[in-house]
């Protein structure tokens, strides 16, 4: 399958319980230069997400309200969502996702905002 320039899950839960798989496409844009293409494996179901916790950089942690970031009108904000998922580093955690264009982060502290293909945190981390 290919899908160029989307944000795609594939909701592969069929009657006998088949994994479903989060798909990320992310050509480069100005949201998020460098692009992306990444796939994960959820245990459970995508849920919208709008406000996190974030450690840009391993620096203190801010608060910070999160959107999909989409192509739509040069870029416009969409639906985050979170879904937890295998991670071979950590064993499992938070996917925050959003539009074709990743997400977008815009910290409670007033600093500028700023793009991201992907996030993959811990629970406690999102906060809404």
């Amino acid at each position: 399958m290919t899908v160029s320039r989307r944000t795609q899950s594939d909701d592969n839960t069929a009657a006998m319980g088949a994994p479903r798989f989060v798909n990320l496409f992310i050509e480069p844009n100005p949201n998020c230069p460098d692009g992306c293409s990444q796939r994960f494996q959820a245990t459970t179901p995508p849920r919208p997400v709008r406000l996190i916790r974030y450690s840009p950089g391993g620096e203190e942690s801010i608060v910070c309200e999160i959107h999909g970031w989409s192509s739509a009108g040069n870029g416009t904000p969409c639906a985050a969502r979170a879904a937890r998922v295998e991670d071979s580093g950590a064993g499992a955690a938070m996917l925050v996702y959003g539009g074709d264009w990743g997400i977008r982060l815009t910290p409670r502290d007033g600093r500028e905002p700023f793009g991201e293909p992907y996030l993959l945190i811990d629970d406690e981390s999102i906060l809404e």
